[in-house]
């Protein structure tokens, strides 16, 4: 089953508008590339907690996108290696809907995490500018390092 933005948006409207938190806009060094704003909230003081399904998927598109980090920022990966990550972000976001055991309050806010994945998505399998698709997924998963308990996360740059 793929799961498109156009499915999660209602989860995401009642997500938006909770509190101040990250802004996409903000994120240093990607200023040419500036996403909507997001706005994530912390579990009082902490992290929120979420289910192995959620950190084997994350773990998944950040390796994804480690292994070509260096490409994206050099602009020597090709079009069609865009479209493979692409793919492999999309079956990762898939696998963890399909297995999601998350409490409603954490779904809510990883579901805001994953609207902007599936924003980068898109953007990854266009023609005219799929770097900026692997900005939007960066941003996102450094969004959810910080608002999303994480043994050994690292943010990407």
């Amino acid at each position: 089953m793929h799961i498109r933005r156009s499915l999660i948006f209602p989860v995401l409207v009642l997500g938006l508008g909770l509190s101040t938190g990250v802004s996409w806009a903000e994120t240093a060094g990607h200023e040419e590339h500036q996403g909507a704003a997001i706005e994530l909230t912390l579990n009082g003081q902490a992290k929120w907690q979420g289910d192995e399904n959620m950190l084997k998927g994350m773990d998944a598109i950040r390796g994804a996108l480690a292994t070509r980090l260096s490409a994206i920022h050099d602009g020597t990966l090709p079009l069609s290696d865009y479209k493979a990550l692409a793919g492999e972000v999309q079956t990762q976001v898939d696998f963890m809907v399909e297995n999601c055991k998350l409490t409603p309050e954490v779904d809510e806010q990883f579901h805001i995490v994953l609207g902007h994945v599936l924003d980068g998505v898109s953007g990854l399998e266009g023609e005219t500018d799929p770097r900026a698709g692997a900005v939007l997924v960066v941003e996102a998963l450094n969004a959810y390092g910080t608002h999303f308990e994480h043994a050994n996360w690292q943010p990407l740059e």
